[in-house]
């Protein structure tokens, strides 16, 4: 803004008012609008004083004062005026004093600025405009040579005066005769309820000024004054003596000129900027970066043998870099052969922190990425379930602040949920997928959002559904975080509470011998009588707790029925031995049963989720559009968890959860769905068996038939994943299959291909990319149960993939890549298969027709034998 102003000041309507620095004249800045704040030019406001009557006079109108008065105003001003120019020779005239008894300060402004005042009204340029210079009081005031008081001029007297003019209505001054004063004009009415004729400055005598001179003002406030940014003022008028500096003041220049003038003052801000900063950016900083630290005592399970829980102090240390950004390390103090070291880790490293299922300690994990190829994190335990929470909370803050991650996911972003429950989301990158620079998947960074589920489904126009332990259906809302996760890295909106309940179960596990029968006495190497699944510990049902602090019994122990294989009518299952395949009927050759045992607990948590009543349910699909699609009504399938298959209608981005639910028949019960680009829809119901629904379009939802397609061969699927082309499913056995032959003119296809073992759940996105969560894969220093897998070397001439590469893990119950639909840079592959086809892997790849090594099953771990339970999250 050109100029130099001593100060300003910024009024009603964002208007500002300035007091020149030079010139030490009252400024209005014009132009200021909502669209242009900085406005167009400064323009002079001329307010006259009590003692610059022989310059004013009374030819000096309302418009110079710069007031505008309504028309009863107007007339009594009139008479003032017309009173005024009457005036000829008395050497006594009225003075304008203000009533200090009824006008308090504040009313200075209240008296110009009165509801009589027009709404153009622009007196208050004389009105605020205060000079600190102005006339002291008269016990203050010097006398000066000829006996009158210094600045005050002896007008010229007048027989025929009227001494006391008419008082006006709307101003609350007295009109009163004083000795050897001048008669004031109309227009300095507003200054005599100034400040300055208040006596509040006295500051020394006043200094005269000739016929070309202006006041010299000190301070100026707009804030009582409601100027129209986009009125036309005509209350600017010039003395001579302000020409020069209104001129010194204006934009008023030819373009050649402005262009000039920019020209100079970019150089001359490169020449400061090199002057100042860049010949002096060698030298060290003379303020050290800001460090906020935070310590507290933790327990560390140890890396090296023996392992066990160590206790430990831990101190966060997060500095903000000259740039603003912040960056943090973890370290990590212990002692070893009574010497003090430590562990550190960067935060921006940190690609995950995750909650660890432990029963007796409130611990987590935290993954980088050489610790994830290894399956062996940090792992760090509290004293309470809140300082844990507390420490997850402050570092995912840290995490997120190091990489500049903050809001909501994306539309394109990777969901998973862990076997806890708790739920993350990756945001992935184009490297990701085909290139032959591939970003290993173990390098993506994770974040927790609020909330309880078992499974999630999304698509690439931002549609994500959830469904819970108890089957109740969950649609997201966009917000984030939740649960621990509060404060800024939380969104204050869209988090809402929501509750789960699940089942724990443990194992009442018998012999049988020839004397009793089956009873609770086993063999020595026989699992506990009472345990969990796996047999390795020990459980009872007083000593078995709900899986953390949050959780509460909602149920008494019972038996449940709903088990795989099947159960007599007391709950029993039978098997040759500990562990084995187990059937619901005994034979001959059955020496050992079990019955497990089911109690309900609830959580109540909250986060980014919405209740989608009444119906609840099994699995969900929606349908993966990429992101070129502009479909209004969006596709989602669902199977209720008494195997019922429902479509849902009125499924849009701005109404997500939809409307109602369409009824799909069927002669079995279902048990999962997925629907593919083009609306291909696929199923699998209870007893294994694959089904294709035929004629499903926007106009027709629900299709017309079901097409039963054969299984692979001696197998039952138990879950399917629908592409863009690309159909993959798996069956109970872990066994990964690919649909072979899918074509649009036979969507059905024609055989089944066998790709890797291993397998709990698979998801195909919308550009047919593979991942998966993969059981046993070997790490350097344990096997990880449940692992993020990606399928690299997928492309149309290679549907099936060439290798996997190894995620986060273990402890993952489901992923989700359905809204990924960002394309990759189109490049061989030939590269990236090389680099995998070294890396060892425990998932089988089933190539030419499935006919793979399987010796390598060899690593499979049996149920009850050889898992450590510490080496793995679940």
């Amino acid at each position: 803004m050109v100029g130099e102003m001593m100060m300003v000041n910024v009024g009603l309507n964002d208007q500002v008012w300035g007091i020149g620095c030079e010139d030490r004249a009252v400024y209005f800045r014009q132009g200021v609008t909502p669209s242009e704040l900085s406005g167009k030019t400064w323009k002079a406001i001329v307010s006259g004083r009590e003692s610059d009557r022989s310059q004013t006079g009374s030819s000096t109108s309302l418009l110079s004062a710069g007031c505008f008065f309504s028309d009863d105003v107007r007339e009594q001003m009139n008479l003032i005026v017309q009173s005024d120019a009457d005036i000829s020779s008395d050497t006594e005239s009225p003075q304008i004093q203000p009533n200090l008894a009824d006008t308090p300060l504040s009313g200075a402004a209240a008296s110009v600025n009165g509801n009589n005042v027009g709404s153009q009204s622009a007196e208050a340029s004389a009105n605020l405009a205060v000079d600190p210079l102005d006339s002291a009081p008269e016990e203050a005031s010097p006398a000066s040579d000829n006996g009158e008081k210094a600045g005050l001029e002896k007008p010229e007297s007048s027989a025929d005066q009227d001494p006391h003019p008419a008082e006006l209505q709307w101003t609350n001054i007295d009109l009163k005769e004083a000795h050897k004063k001048p008669l004031l004009s109309a227009s300095t009415f507003p200054e005599t309820s100034s400040l300055s004729s208040l006596g509040m400055f006295s500051v020394g005598v006043e200094e005269h000024y000739g016929a070309d001179e202006h006041p010299l003002w000190a301070w100026v406030c707009g804030g009582g004054c409601l100027v129209d940014s986009h009125s036309s003022l005509k209350w600017f008028t010039l003395q001579s003596g302000l020409l020069s500096s209104v001129q010194s003041l204006s934009l008023s220049i030819s373009p050649a000129q402005t262009a000039v003038w920019r020209k100079q003052i970019f150089q001359q801000l490169s020449e400061r900027t090199k002057r100042e900063l860049e010949n002096f950016r060698h030298y060290e900083q003379a303020i050290e970066q800001s460090v906020w630290v935070k310590t507290g005592t933790l327990q560390w399970w140890r890396s090296w043998k023996p392992h066990k829980w160590t206790d430990v102090r831990v101190a966060l240390e997060q500095f903000t870099g000259n740039d603003g950004m912040r960056d943090s390390i973890l370290f990590i103090y212990y002692m070893y052969n009574e010497e003090k070291k430590y562990i550190h880790v960067f935060l921006n490293e940190v690609t995950i922190l995750v909650e660890v299922l432990n029963d007796a300690k409130h611990s987590f994990a935290l993954y980088t990425p050489e610790r994830t190829k290894q399956r062996w994190p940090i792992r760090l335990a509290a004293t309470t379930e809140q300082e844990m929470h507390d420490w997850l909370a402050l570092l995912s803050m840290s995490c997120c602040e190091s990489r500049r991650i903050q809001g909501p996911p994306s539309h394109q972003a990777i969901w998973s949920v862990t076997c806890k429950g708790d739920v993350f989301v990756s945001e992935p990158s184009p490297e990701l997928e085909a290139s032959p620079h591939l970003m290993p998947c173990d390098q993506m960074f994770w974040r927790q959002i609020g909330g309880h589920l078992r499974l999630i489904e999304c698509n690439s126009h931002g549609i994500v559904w959830g469904i819970g332990y108890d089957h109740t259906a969950w649609v997201y809302t966009g917000g984030y975080g939740g649960g621990f996760i509060q404060g800024l890295a939380s969104s204050a909106d869209n988090i809402y509470m929501q509750s789960d309940v699940k089942c724990v179960y443990i194992y009442e596990n018998q012999r049988w011998n020839p004397v009793t029968g089956y009873s609770n006495r086993g063999l020595p190497t026989d699992r506990y009588m009472w345990s969990d699944a796996s047999g390795l510990q020990e459980c009872t049902k007083v000593n078995t707790k709900p899986p953390s602090p949050q959780w509460s019994w909602v149920s008494d122990w019972y038996i449940d029925f709903n088990i795989s294989g099947g159960t007599d009518r007391e709950g029993w299952q039978y098997a040759a031995d500990f562990p084995a395949s187990y059937h619901g009927h005994k034979t001959m050759k059955d020496f050992v049963r079990r019955r497990r045992w089911a109690r309900k607990c609830k959580i109540i948590t909250n986060g980014p989720w919405l209740e989608v009543p009444p119906i609840t349910l099994w699995d969900i699909a929606i349908i993966s559009s990429s992101a070129a699609d502009e479909e209004k009504s969006i596709a989602l399938w669902a199977v209720s968890d008494k195997g019922d298959v429902l479509c849902r209608l009125g499924v849009t981005q701005q109404n997500p959860a939809g409307t109602s639910w369409l009824h799909v028949g069927t002669d079995q019960p279902f048990m999962s769905v997925s629907i593919g680009a083009f609306h291909q829809v696929w199923a699998v119901a209870r007893d294994g068996s694959t089904f294709y629904r035929g004629s499903v379009s926007p106009k027709k939802p629900a299709g017309d038939c079901w097409y039963h397609i054969p299984s692979p061969p001696k197998q039952k699927l138990k879950q399917v994943s629908v592409g863009r082309t690309s159909m993959l499913a798996v069956d109970k056995n872990g066994n990964l299959w690919y649909r072979q032959g899918i074509t649009p003119s036979y969507p059905q296809g024609s055989s089944w291909d066998h790709v890797s073992n291993n397998i709990r759940k698979v998801s195909v996105g919308p550009l047919d990319q593979v991942w998966v969560i993969a059981d046993k894969v070997q790490g350097s220093h344990s096997l990880s149960c449940g692992t993020v897998c990606h399928r690299t070397g997928v492309q149309p001439l290679e549907p099936k993939g060439l290798s996997w590469d190894y995620g986060i893990g273990g402890g993952w119950e489901h992923i989700t890549v359905r809204g990924n639909a960002t394309e990759a840079p189109k490049a061989a592959l030939h590269e990236t298969s090389e680099e995998h086809s070294a890396n060892p892997t425990d998932l089988e790849d089933g190539e030419n027709g499935g006919k793979g090594n399987h010796s390598k099953t060899t690593l499979m771990v049996n149920e009850g034998q050889g898992l450590d339970r510490n080496s793995v999250n679940c």
